[in-house]
């Protein structure tokens, strides 16, 4: 398996300003506030009826704060910034088509991992789960150096095919395939890394405390195992006579077996339970 991806695209904003801090936070369902320079966490952007503006991941940097993620996200992001930005100093600027982004598996090669200076290549390593605990993306203005690098240890290079192979395998969901504006938060099924619920007042947060409090988030993303046919994204799964989910990615790994990622009803969140699609059937994985 590829261990190493090159994406065409990615979003990479960049918040600067004496008051960005403060206005992120706001912004953001996670304590961003907190991070130390370098540092970085999952989070949500979210809006005054706390729905989804952005999915990233959001590092402290010298200057504020660098938020990555899937691409298409800059111009929401920086409208909804402005729009909550009167005299406060905190400018966001769109990085994301200076940089070229390379994703690296837990399981890359040792030098990869922990030996390569990637300011030499002048690029810049963040640690992400994108493709699970332990996996990163380095961003580069100079791609030729980075793939010259990778290419002297022997790895070959991958791209967004194989990236999103590898992420649904990895069960993490991706910003306009998994997730989109029309998504809560506590949808994505990823609370524990993207959510404070202690950080105080944050566009959108009575929506989020509402829905912690009661417990009543009717769908939620979770991976499953397929067996059958293996269907395209967006296929539908029923039981009972009722629709219970909807395929959002898919990582084949026979002709007839799979591992997605999808959408399911609350009567389908526990691990085990099980659903049907046209020629295949599904089953939630813990």
């Amino acid at each position: 398996m590829t261990s190493v991806h090159r994406l065409s695209s990615l979003t990479v904003v960049d918040f600067v300003g004496a008051d960005t801090v403060k206005i992120l936070n706001n912004l953001t369902t996670n304590d961003v506030r907190s991070l130390e320079n370098g540092c970085g966490c999952e989070t949500f952007v979210t809006d005054v009826k706390g729905k989804l503006v952005a999915f990233v991941d959001a590092f402290r940097t010298a200057d504020g704060f660098r938020l990555i993620g899937a691409p298409g996200q800059a111009d929401a992001v920086g409208s909804h910034a402005d729009r909550y930005t009167i005299r406060e100093d905190s400018v966001p600027v769109d990085r994301s088509g200076d940089l070229t982004a390379f994703v690296f598996a837990p399981d890359v090669s040792s030098p990869l991992q922990s030996e390569t200076d990637w300011g030499q290549c002048n690029a810049v390593r963040y640690e992400v789960d994108w493709l699970g605990e332990g996996s990163f993306v380095v961003l580069s203005e100079t791609p030729g150096a980075v793939e010259q690098v990778i290419q002297t240890v022997g790895e070959s290079i991958g791209d967004d095919s194989s990236f999103h192979h590898s992420r649904t395998l990895a069960n993490f969901p991706w910003f306009g395939i998994d997730l989109s504006e029309k998504n809560l938060p506590q949808e994505a099924n990823r609370n524990e890394q993207t959510i404070c619920f202690t950080k105080g007042c944050y566009l959108g947060q009575e929506t989020v405390a509402r829905l912690d409090a009661l417990g009543q988030v009717q769908k939620q993303l979770v991976q499953w195992e397929v067996s059958g046919i293996v269907p395209e994204p967006g296929a539908e799964m029923s039981a009972n006579g009722k629709t219970v989910g909807r395929l959002t990615s898919v990582a084949p790994q026979s002709q007839n077996s799979a591992i997605a990622i999808g959408v399911a009803r609350r009567s389908h969140f526990e691990a085990g339970s099980e659903a049907t699609g046209e020629g295949f059937t599904a089953t939630v994985l813990a």
